[in-house]
């Protein structure tokens, strides 16, 4: 059967894909650096490569922009994050104010409605006196 193209939009898989094989070149991915070595150390291309694409730490250098790409992506959704918390924060702190500014008014609302009930009940009864 004849091979069809990948969907529209379809890439292929960036991991690359190791075969098994007579030497340790094609068994198993390229092996980590110790850790006192950088990560950022670019390689150039080793004897048994053809593409000729520089490589860091064993990886694709496009895989290490995409990873930078990442980093960037979470660095600016923390920043949003956190300047929408502190929004909320200060959004907290105004309904705060206005609650206890509400709760003052109704406060003196009532005591000023006692007072009138008061003073009603005084008219009435002097009213009466008359």
């Amino acid at each position: 059967p004849p091979m069809l193209p990948p969907p529209h939009g379809h890439h292929p898989s960036p991991m690359p894909i190791y075969f098994s094989g007579p030497g340790p070149e094609y068994g198993a991915p390229p092996p980590h650096p110790p850790p006192g070595e950088q990560a950022s150390q670019i390689e150039g291309q080793s004897g048994g490569e053809s593409q000729g694409e520089q490589k860091v730490n064993g990886r694709p250098l496009s895989q290490t922009k995409r990873a930078e790409q990442n980093r960037k992506a979470q660095r600016a959704f923390r920043e949003r994050r956190d300047q929408h918390v502190k929004a909320l924060e200060s959004r907290s702190q105004l309904l705060d104010a206005a609650l206890a500014s509400a709760d003052e008014a109704n406060r003196r609302w009532e005591e000023c409605r006692a007072l009138s009930d008061r003073l009603r009940e005084e008219n009435t009864h002097l009213r009466q006196q008359l």
